[in-house]
């Protein structure tokens, strides 16, 4: 089989799933991507069993026909040759590119061998813009635990209550917790997606594309016009994310966030990754001390404060993260009367907030 098409409208679908494909595995075809070139078009499998992803590309064959090759490097290939047409030449065990003065040959595999992959039907499905979900998985991704042993926090999770989507990552000692109002979505119980495949989503989908989210038993899918991935869910009962919010912190500052983001990395450029900072608020000020064996450093910042004198540690890296990721000029940071959550939100964001635990020292 002789198949004439353009670089371009093949190099990007593959460029998308091709890093699902596993790099070192017990089951060697799952470095590969599977081929299905049909009369209405062509579908592109890829899978490491945990995840899959499917794309679609625009390319009509007159005889149906499946290929198996090595997908990394496969892409590896595309990427080297030129722009425009090139000639795929399908053979029994081999796969032929041609361009111009170019030919390569790629040993194919057998099709059998290749996991049966299949689009979900959810019994829950909703709609949401890409640009949203895109912000959502940013704004709560970076909280999500790394740590195995509490497999259940390794995941984001997303749960739908009546017209508004909720997604909520944490490690145990902070939390993001992000809202949306998402049109004509019902309510669906809460599920944990592993980190892995939310990057993967976040990595294929675009800010323009419309995103169909599909909800089964054990499965959830993400699909746009021209891929689709396929994830398991993490099994288990996710923390009460509710409880963890902070319902009486009475203690309220309100931050140049500017101002304290400069400030937070200048003080802990002395300090190591374990270190941490120290917080002291005052009437109309705010310190932030941090000390090594390297040294110490200490910055002020100018803050609307007009409570009693309160000083608490903090992971440095965590009210960074938390930091960068607010939105607007200015943030309010909210603190209990005794050792508890501190509560951060940006001063006129409501529907984004993040949880920090302070450090007992």
């Amino acid at each position: 089989m002789n198949i004439i098409i353009d670089k371009n409208k093949i190099f990007g679908p593959v460029s998308k799933i091709v890093s699902i494909t596993e790099k070192r595995s017990l089951m060697p075809i799952l470095s590969n991507i599977l081929f299905e070139f049909g009369k209405e078009g062509t579908t592109i499998f890829s899978t490491d069993l945990e995840v899959s992803a499917i794309a679609y590309i625009d390319c009509k064959v007159e005889k149906e026909r499946k290929i198996v090759v090595h997908g990394r490097k496969f892409l590896e290939v595309l990427r080297e040759l030129e722009g425009g047409e090139i000639q795929l030449l399908l053979e029994e065990n081999q796969l032929t590119i041609k361009q111009k003065r170019t030919e390569i040959v790629m040993s194919l595999q057998d099709p059998e061998e290749f996991p049966e992959t299949k689009e979900i039907k959810g019994k829950e499905e909703f709609m949401i813009d890409g640009k949203t979900f895109l912000d959502m998985i940013e704004k709560v991704s970076f909280a999500v635990s790394t740590d195995e042993t509490r497999y259940i926090l390794t995941g984001m999770y997303m749960q739908g209550i009546e017209g508004e989507l909720i997604m909520v990552g944490t490690d145990g000692f902070r939390m993001a917790l992000c809202r949306r109002k998402v049109k004509e979505l019902k309510s669906f119980k809460g599920v944990t997606i592993p980190k892995r495949s939310v990057i993967e989503a976040e990595r294929i989908i675009e800010e323009e594309d419309e995103v169909k989210i599909s909800i089964e038993e054990k499965y959830v899918q993400f699909s746009t016009e021209k891929l689709k991935i396929i994830t398991r869910i993490i099994e288990g009962s996710f923390p009460d994310y509710e409880n963890v919010l902070p319902s009486n912190n009475p203690k309220i500052l309100k931050i140049d966030k500017e101002s304290f983001h400069r400030g937070l990395k200048r003080a802990s450029a002395i300090i190591g990754r374990s270190e941490p900072v120290k917080i002291t608020f005052s009437e109309r000020n705010m310190e932030i001390d941090a000390e090594s064996d390297i040294g110490r450093a200490k910055e002020d910042i100018e803050v609307d404060y007009d409570g009693e004198k309160t000083s608490m540690s903090f992971n440095a890296r965590f009210i960074l993260d938390v930091v960068a990721h607010i939105a607007g000029e200015k943030l309010i940071m909210m603190t209990p009367e005794t050792y508890g959550a501190v509560l951060f939100r940006g001063e006129q964001e409501e529907d984004y907030k993040n949880i920090v635990m302070p450090i007992r020292i």
